[in-house]
């Protein structure tokens, strides 16, 4: 085996996850982890055998790391990320990307300057299901898209918002900016860009989010479909994450698997592909291929959200791209 990719983790929250994932995949080693709480760089120790940092910037300063993953609040991910890329290292965050537009696009440009890889962890794009859904859709399988419905009802405790999540600051937003973002990303990958959207976010059932809880939106994409989101963690035992998408030829979706057509269904075959985030890292940095999710790609869906949000602010419709 070739020498293998070096990674560091900053945040060991999802962090541990990912350190996980590195340790498990060939070519790769986890050098370093950076965390602020003792007891979680104690756990990464012991699980990992790497080394700890509680300052996140002596682990930039080692020499024999190749690429970080930034797995902090939302807020930090543009700052962290411009730091792991100024001390020369490739740079993945979890996602959103970020929580403004200002943050993403320094992260992408301060990444491009110092000659690195930008990469955003959305790991629904690595799944073999989701893959046929954007195939079927590209080979014309089920028509021209007319509709697609993404719908996410969830629950989370009063206690789940005592700390960063649910502020504007470090969370950016609530149900549709945290849990949902997986499904916006989803949503244009597969329908396109987005010409415009009107929506309504508020806070239904917690004391202490200051951001939202519930999120509901129509969106029009610039290939004339149309599409509805509904996003929330006010629904008691809920487990609720689909999207579905139909032309006049069938309908196509997830959770459930939706695989329907008026005639014979098509035989769609799926290339290979990186099964996670860390694998896509090898494949890029080693191997010169193209990530699932650049910065270009990952800045996506946090302009879309914003714009729901714009949307609920000003009660109109707001255009595409965001001014």
């Amino acid at each position: 085996m070739s020498d293998p990719l070096r990674f560091g983790v900053i945040g060991l929250g999802v962090g541990m996850s990912r350190a996980k994932m590195v340790m498990e995949a060939e070519e790769a080693e986890l050098v370093a982890v950076s965390d602020l709480i003792e007891e979680r760089r104690r756990r990464a120790a012991e699980s990992f055998g790497c080394d700890t940092y509680e300052n996140y910037h002596e682990m930039l300063e080692r020499n024999d790391i190749d690429v970080v993953m930034v797995m902090t609040p939302s807020g930090l991910h543009g700052k962290i990320g411009m730091d792991v890329a100024k001390a020369g290292k490739h740079v993945i965050t979890t996602k959103p990307m970020d929580v403004t537009l200002e943050a993403c696009d320094a992260l992408i440009e301060t990444c491009e300057k110092e000659g690195v890889k930008l990469m955003v962890d959305f790991g629904e794009r690595y799944s073999g299901w989701n893959r046929k859904i954007k195939k079927a859709i590209e080979v014309g399988a089920i028509g021209d898209p007319i509709l697609i419905e993404v719908r996410m009802k969830w629950w989370r405790s009063e206690e789940y918002y005592e700390g960063w999540h649910g502020t504007w600051e470090l969370d950016g937003g609530g149900s549709i900016m945290n849990q949902g973002v997986h499904q916006i990303d989803l949503m244009q990958w597969f329908m396109g860009p987005v010409d415009s959207v009107c929506g309504h976010y508020g806070v239904y059932g917690h004391k202490n989010c200051e951001t939202e809880d519930l999120t509901a939106a129509l969106v029009r994409f610039k290939n004339g479909a149309v599409g509805t989101i509904l996003t929330t963690t006010t629904c008691p035992k809920g487990k609720t994450t689909m999207i579905e998408i139909h032309g006049l030829k069938g309908v196509i979706g997830k959770g459930p698997q939706v695989w329907e057509f008026i005639d014979e269904p098509p035989q769609i075959e799926v290339e290979p592909h990186p099964r996670n985030i860390v694998e896509d890292a090898i494949q890029v940095i080693k191997y010169g291929g193209e990530p699932a999710v650049d910065g270009y790609e990952g800045r996506k869906s946090v302009e879309i959200i914003l714009a729901i949000y714009k949307s609920s602010r000003e009660g109109r419709w707001i255009q595409l791209p965001l001014k």
